[in-house]
């Protein structure tokens, strides 16, 4: 009887520990890769009591970003392109999306988001804006130490019901009483994985920092300058040429058999 009663008591903390965990979910906190940028939920003020005894501090797990742009001329853009992709390998940095589109003026415009070792990510902003100054640049700093002492808190937690069950899976008498403490042990673990990832995602988020910029080519045209209609008579003679190009394809067959029909009335 001692043993279901303890059992019992595991049970419902076990339960009331997934009702805050799911209420927290709500909150948009843990699920999936957490959303750094958001501001500090007040459902953190639950482990606030537990924090002091924790070794980290305030502004230990920073994660910084920054979204950028430059304008270049058009001479210059693949040169620029290339000066900014050397700095990031000499920064031991990696590309993690890339992508060239074009304006309604027929302009390129490259989108590069770039990691760099968080430690030397000043730096590296101040040699990006030597290739060339920024047009526009936000720089973001996301403190989410809070968030990491709330899954150190919650680990602690996890573990001491772990050791609790593990002895008490050790004293039960019959099958179904292990099969029911196995059950629990299955759900603690699910639990401790989850929030082992969640850390994890954490410290890798604050080794390397986000640079997203695009470089746009063609600086300073608007739609009062002369090289916007330059650029525009271009595209309109490319597409004019294409547009007879292709009815000349579509128009051949049809006169070949026209000059046919004509040839051979002749000879009758």
């Amino acid at each position: 009887m001692k043993l279901f009663k303890v059992l019992t008591i595991l049970i419902f903390f076990s339960a009331c520990n997934a009702s805050i965990s799911n209420g927290m979910s709500e909150e948009g906190i843990f699920v999936g890769m957490p959303d750094v940028a958001m501001n500090e939920p007040s459902s953190f003020k639950i482990a606030s009591d537990s924090m002091g005894s924790q070794s980290l501090s305030p502004g230990e797990y920073i994660i910084k970003s920054a979204y950028g742009s430059m304008d270049v001329s058009t001479s210059n853009f693949d040169q620029k392109v290339n000066e900014f992709k050397n700095l990031i390998s000499e920064y031991e940095g990696n590309i993690s999306d890339t992508y060239l589109s074009t304006n309604y003026q027929g302009l390129k415009i490259q989108s590069i988001t770039t990691n760099i070792p968080a430690e030397n990510f000043d730096q590296f902003l101040i040699e990006v804006e030597d290739i060339k100054d920024f047009s526009d640049i936000s720089i973001n700093a996301n403190d989410v130490t809070t968030y990491v002492l709330d899954i150190d808190s919650r680990l602690s937690s996890l573990a001491n019901e772990k050791e609790a069950l593990e002895e008490i899976k050790l004293e039960a008498k019959t099958t179904s009483e292990r099969l029911e403490v196995q059950n629990q042990l299955r759900y603690v673990n699910q639990d401790i994985e989850m929030l082992k990832g969640q850390k994890e995602y954490y410290a890798n988020a604050i080794s390397y920092s986000k640079l997203s910029l695009n470089i746009r080519e063609g600086a300073g045209i608007s739609l009062f300058s002369w090289n916007y209609y330059f650029q525009r008579s271009l595209n309109w003679i490319e597409s004019i040429v294409g547009y007879a190009f292709s009815l000349g394809i579509i128009a051949l067959p049809f006169l070949l058999i026209f000059f046919v029909i004509k040839k051979i009335k002749n000879k009758e």
